[in-house]
């Protein structure tokens, strides 16, 4: 085919101008550049200036730049064959100049509108990324925003593939007070290596890698993390916490990864928090105090030197206003509720509750103390328990394996599935490969939302706890939701039994507030749970032991004792509770009292969590103390 020279200039022409502003502008640049120089020459040449007098060269490109910016300019001009000139110029240059600033308008246009849709290159430093989207995005940020107000200058950068307006808009509206915190959102795919080095991750504090919904989210958040250590390198900083249901997997790209990465396993954490806050009420408000950033949290501290050489029995009573629960030995091995006499070395760190990172100070020196080995402590027996579990899900065997640690040999396991949804031969298998002995379990089928159904097993009570679990697998979100929701009312209308408690699970953290009634202290199980955790150990991933420890069906748990185990009923101080019962293996982090209740800083049911050691507290009978123990 023959292409003619119109042809092949027009094609590099529009190849120029696809390259940009700047290019376009150039190109104009010049073109008036030459018009102009045209112009004066001419005037020079043909001897016509102001009057029809002759000018020079440098003189004519004068006139015709004033006449090409101001088109007034040319009204004062004299001589008839001059001003036709500039009448000329003064046209041509509006056609210029409108284009210029019509090329410079649409390029402002373009890059807001780039950096609108979250396109443009982040420059921050010691930031928190969020890479993917999910529920738990408004929550982490709510609680990324509260850890961040102690200071100022720090950032969270949120990656996604959503509309990055839509995501603003939704953050702002869920997270109304930002504090000193500031947002930044991106959009991009989070598996592309480009996309991520916009975020700056090498600079970065932390990233948190969220799971989305979906068949493939388990590949993706493999795909976001590789690219992640890659780009940080082998010598950044850069923390990766990742949110990943699949065990197997999760633990592949830990030894990948080594200590950089951090996973967390929703379900595992869901049923074991769903199974230890079930046995008594309270317990589900003190583990969300924990994890969240409003009010007391985890922190460790180095130990003093006037510290080193004693023991643990001590170390509980050195600080005034914070609550001590375990060591970090130098060597990075974590210790929850270690033995009383685990002897404190240089170089170790103090693991305990505060209220900030600022309060958290050793500030005592306690008396020497060894543990009274005359004295025969006996630990709380086991009892046998009656559960009710109303629903099912891929939760489900995981919960009944946790209750199994828990309970006495002859407690009872009552379960209410929908036949219609699920196959009563399925679940019996999955029952059966738990292979349990403690609980006798028994299958009842029915509605779980019908109130004859739920009235009908709840009649074959008593029950000590209930359990409503979301059926994830044959609905959405909305719907499982919205089943447990109408269950948990009717069980709340019939299960009156004030020794019980219920605990009701649900998958959109939007959707706790729906279920929370009055001064009841049941406890939603949700994945704002997760969402805390997930925050919690982007910002202090020195504690993953800790919370590895607390939800390990094998390691230490949080119960609640009698208070009366460790005191007599009476006045006594924080102090004098630490103190009694720190020879017994446990470490009290706080109360539960009726009299506290009318407390501004007391969790729901009348808790305390680290009072500060003067506190005085009237025990009474039926108060309980809120302990770390090794033997649950």
């Amino acid at each position: 085919m023959k292409v003619s020279i119109r042809q092949r200039i027009r094609y590099r022409v529009d190849n120029a101008l696809a390259r940009g502003l700047w290019v376009v502008l150039i190109w104009l640049a010049g073109l008036t550049a030459v018009f102009v120089s045209v112009v004066a020459f001419a005037i020079w040449i043909s001897g016509v200036g102001p009057g029809d007098s002759g000018t020079s060269f440098s003189e004519g490109i004068w006139l015709a730049i004033t006449r090409s910016l101001d088109p007034g300019t040319f009204s004062g001009d004299e001589g008839s064959r001059f001003r036709l000139i500039m009448l000329g110029v003064t046209v041509i240059g509006i056609f210029l100049g409108a284009t210029i600033i019509g090329l410079i308008s649409s390029s402002i246009d373009s890059r807001l509108e780039e950096l609108r849709r979250g396109r443009s290159m982040v420059v921050e430093s010691g930031h928190t990324l969020l890479i993917g989207y999910s529920d738990k995005l408004p929550v982490i940020i709510a609680e990324l925003v509260e850890a961040n107000r102690s200071e100022r200058g720090r950032a969270v950068v949120v990656l996604t593939s959503h509309d990055p307006v839509e995501v603003t808009q939704e953050i702002r509206r869920d997270v109304k007070d930002l504090g000193t915190t500031r947002l930044v959102v991106r959009a991009g795919a989070p598996t592309r290596l480009n996309d991520l080095a916009r975020v700056s991750p090498r600079t970065a504090k932390a990233a948190i890698v969220l799971s989305e919904d979906g068949a493939d989210s388990a590949a993706e958040v493999v795909k976001v993390v590789l690219g992640l250590d890659r780009l940080i390198g082998p010598d950044g900083e850069c923390t990766i916490v990742a949110e990943l249901d699949n065990v197997d997997v999760a633990e592949g790209l830990r030894q990948v990864l080594g200590k950089r990465l951090i996973t967390v396993t929703p379900s595992q954490v869901v049923a074991r928090i769903t199974a230890q806050v079930s046995r008594a009420s309270g317990l589900g408000a003190i583990y969300q105090e924990l994890l969240d950033f409003d009010g007391d949290e985890l922190y460790t501290r180095v130990v003093p030197p006037e510290l080193h050489g004693m023991n643990f029995g001590q170390l509980v009573l050195a600080s005034s206003a914070s609550t001590i629960i375990g060591v970090q030995k130098a060597n990075g091995q974590v210790l929850v509720n270690p033995t009383p006499d685990c002897m404190i070395e240089a170089g170790d760190s103090a693991i305990g509750i505060a209220e900030d990172d600022s309060v958290f100070v050793l500030d005592r020196v306690p008396a020497a103390w060894q543990v009274d080995d005359d004295r025969v402590w006996k630990p709380l027996p086991a009892r046998t328990e009656r559960a009710l579990v109303i629903g099912w899900s891929p939760l489900a065997p995981l919960i009944v394996r946790e209750l199994e640690t828990h309970v006495a040999r002859g407690s009872e396991l009552v379960i209410l599935i929908d036949d219609s949804s699920h196959e009563l031969d399925d679940v019996m298998a999955d029952l059966q490969r738990l292979d349990l002995s403690n609980q006798v379990v028994s299958v009842r089928t029915g509605d779980p939302i019908s109130r004859s159904s739920i009235s009908a097993v709840l009649e074959d009570g008593p029950y000590d706890h209930v359990m409503l679990l979301c059926d994830r697998e044959n609905f959405g979100v909305d719907q499982a939701d919205a089943r447990v929701l109408l269950t948990l009312m009717q069980v709340r209308t019939a299960f009156q039994q004030p020794q019980g408690n219920v605990v009701a699970e649900l998958l959109d953290p939007n959707d706790v507030e729906l279920a929370t009634q009055g001064d009841r202290d049941d406890f939603i199980v949700s994945q704002r749970l997760i969402s805390l955790l997930l925050a919690q150990l982007s910002q202090s991933p020195h504690l993953v032991a800790v919370f590895d420890d607390l939800f390990d069906s094998d390691g230490t748990a949080i119960a609640l004792h009698p208070a009366s185990r460790y005191l007599p009923n009476g006045k006594a101080t924080f102090d004098d509770v630490v103190a009694a019962a720190r020879a017994w293996g446990v470490v009290v982090i706080g109360y539960r009292s009726a009299s506290a209740t009318s407390r501004p800083d007391c969790l729901p049911g009348g808790v305390r969590v680290n009072p500060t050691k003067e506190e005085v507290i009237d025990f009474a009978d039926g108060d309980q103390v809120v302990v770390i123990t090794n033997t649950r």
